[in-house]
């Protein structure tokens, strides 16, 4: 099954699943059944037989670039990658092909993560036109974005060279799904990562709000990823009550956290993370942005990860 990506869209006003199109990657595994009674079927074979031993058939590169592993893709998948590779340009903005990029531009490491991604991509069953988009999303989305992250509460290593920002609506089932991947990503990259939090409660869930000025209230009293862990442990059945229940549980100050509840200060907090992402544009939640580039894959762990070893350069 073609890994589709989730969300909560805020613009229909509702929670949905957003599936980003693809074919199943079953459907795209064909076996080219050719006849060897017409001259055109013997020279579409002679072509097949040349590409597969990594010939350069009618001007297009079908050799494999070093590095990059086709041993998942079968014969139709793999015709399907070399003619992404060759009609796609370099993603380092040079005038020629991906293959081309990868196999002489030792300078464009983008190109080399941009053909795994290919391979990667084909592989799960996408389609040419939705890999190329796939493709401009990831690699030709234009300078990073700057965020103001000055009052949201972080967590890793201070000096981490990537920097993770999500944005989260509490009552979103897709936000709470990917938790635990932003967990792994900072255990596995301990030294490596850091992880900023960002509201974007949507007005079609109930508590969403006032579970996110409830963390802030908790954050006032250092108290934000333990109150952030009971809201996601019981996301689904969030209540006024039980939102304050979490503030005696942790043995915080529950009037303080009443008064700070209840302030224009945490109210405007709230709303600023808000804002913030409206001015992005944000569409969906979860939205999560690495190093200040809007990540656009699935939210897993093997996609987040593939991204982060990019900007390390492994």
């Amino acid at each position: 099954m073609t890994p589709g990506r989730t969300a909560c869209r805020w613009a229909l006003a509702t929670c949905a699943a957003v599936t980003v199109a693809g074919v199943a990657s079953a459907c795209a595994k064909k076996s080219a059944e050719l006849s060897a009674a017409s001259p055109a079927a013997a020279a579409t074979t002679a072509k097949a037989e040349g590409a597969a031993a990594g010939a350069t058939v009618d001007g297009q590169d079908n050799t494999a670039p070093p590095g990059i592993d086709l041993t998942a893709l079968d014969e139709f998948e793999r015709k399907v990658f070399f003619r992404v590779v060759n009609k796609e340009s370099a993603a380092c903005g040079k005038a020629e092909s991906l293959i081309k990029s990868v196999k002489t531009d030792r300078g464009c490491r983008k190109s080399h993560y941009a053909v795994k991604y290919v391979a990667r991509l084909v592989d799960q069953g996408f389609t040419d036109s939705e890999i190329a988009e796939h493709l401009g999303k990831r690699f030709r989305a234009g300078p990073p974005k700057r965020i103001d992250v000055s009052e949201a509460p972080s967590k890793g290593s201070p000096s981490a060279r990537i920097t993770l920002i999500e944005f989260v609506d509490y009552e979103c089932p897709h936000c709470k799904r990917v938790q635990p991947v932003m967990r792994q990503v900072l255990d596995e990259f301990k030294d490596e990562a850091k992880l900023y939090f960002k509201h974007y409660p949507l007005g079609s869930h109930t508590n969403a709000r006032l579970a996110a000025e409830a963390a802030v209230a908790a954050n006032k009293q250092g108290q934000f990823w333990p109150y952030n862990e009971k809201i996601w442990a019981n996301a689904d059945t969030l209540t006024p009550a039980l939102l304050e229940q979490f503030a005696k549980d942790l043995k915080m100050d529950v009037e303080k956290w009443r008064k700070d509840l209840a302030s224009d200060e945490v109210k405007n907090r709230v709303q600023k993370d808000r804002s913030d992402g409206t001015a992005l544009g944000l569409q969906a939640t979860p939205t999560i942005y690495l190093n200040g580039r809007e990540f656009t894959d699935g939210r897993d762990i093997d996609s987040l990860r593939d991204w982060i070893n990019e900007e390390l350069g492994k």
